[in-house]
């Protein structure tokens, strides 16, 4: 088990059930067991989904290779859009793996969906304990083969969502996504220009788009009511998140890995650090404009030396400008995060 802080909070609770379980991330990333990884929220405020799909597509992009990335993007699509929400306090998301069956996903024993490849949960898996995990200090704690903390267990098992919260998340496989919602309006756009080809009554034809038009907003107004009732937090900005297709899921992370790549070439482990053998991870948010200039960066998971966390700052700030953001990618600023650990070096 272990606990991630972001942004200076604790977030969840992880756990990592295994048949075999181990301290070496590799041998439980390689091992073809049935697994299970649950993440208990403990944030009071809860976790937006906007929040909680940036995880995955960072953790992914960092510890996946191109290839993968490309022949399982259907899939992290599909993965994205079961959920709704925003996740609130004592809610359990669990990800349970089968071989041969895939993953299937649940919120607080509801299962939302199953994606059949074997492949996705140890891309699932690779974000917490890959190479470059999101959290270094949780990738240790997670592989203690099976040492777990008594009073984090404690509190674990204490976490239970209500029957209310349950029926409501039950519910988010009735709500549409943003996506199915944008296909099904394309596709009512295709069946509204062919009845204006074929018709030759004006009046009937007007008729027709005006029933059309409340119908579509009869629709969208439904999806928005649905997904209000199934978040209990009030929506806000956060809350919302762009919709993924596989091409621009792909650009995401395709120009995520290109900016990390730049970032960790211009990391310079401080001199003072080395000689007084400080070590430690560092987490830093940063959004850029589509020129590719950096609006604000900061630290949003420090180390205990304020050294590490200068160095790690200033190799996102020496990298600016950034390459412009591609097309693929909408919106007006890009937002992601830099993991970068300082550990030294055996002879």
């Amino acid at each position: 088990m272990a606990t991630h802080v972001d942004l200076g909070k604790e977030q969840f609770i992880g756990a990592l059930y295994a048949g075999t379980l181990s301290d070496n991330a590799e041998k439980l990333l390689t091992s073809n067991q049935a697994m299970r990884m649950e993440l208990k929220i403990v944030a009071p405020e809860g976790v937006t989904t906007r929040r909680f799909s940036r995880w995955w597509i960072e953790g992914m992009a960092i510890n996946n290779t191109p290839s993968l990335l490309t022949e399982q993007a259907d899939n992290m699509v599909k993965f994205d859009g079961l959920f709704k929400g925003r996740f609130v306090q004592n809610d359990t998301i669990a990800f349970t793996f089968e071989p041969g069956k895939g993953v299937n996903i649940s919120i607080n024993d509801a299962l939302l969906g199953n994606i059949a490849s074997d492949k996705f949960f140890g891309m699932l898996l690779r974000t917490w304990i890959g190479k470059v995990p999101l959290s270094s200090e949780y990738k240790d704690d997670i592989l203690k083969a099976g040492n777990v903390n008594a009073a984090l267990k404690g509190r674990y098992d204490k976490i239970k969502p209500s029957k209310e919260r349950s029926t409501e998340v039950a519910g988010w496989s009735k709500i549409k996504s943003a996506a199915e919602l944008a296909a099904e309006k394309e596709k009512e756009a295709a069946a509204k220009s062919s009845a204006q080809t074929s018709s030759v009554d004006a009046k009937l034809l007007a008729a027709q788009k005006a029933e059309q038009a409340k119908a579509e907003a009869a629709k969208l107004e439904a999806a928005k009511l649905a997904a209000q009732k199934a978040a209990s937090t009030p929506a806000n900005d956060e809350d919302e998140k762009p919709a993924l297709t596989a091409q621009n899921l792909l650009a995401r992370q395709f120009y995520l890995s290109d900016n990390l790549k730049r970032i960790y070439a211009s990391v310079r482990y401080p001199k003072k650090a080395l000689e007084r053998g400080q070590t430690g991870s560092v987490r830093v948010a940063v959004t850029i404009n589509r020129q590719g200039n950096i609006v604000s960066a900061s630290v949003v998971q420090a180390s205990e030396f304020e050294t590490l966390n200068e160095a790690a700052l200033e190799a996102v700030n020496k990298v600016a400008p950034y390459p412009a953001v591609p097309d693929a990618i909408a919106g007006p600023t890009f937002e992601f995060t830099a993991p970068i650990k300082f550990v030294l070096q055996n002879n």
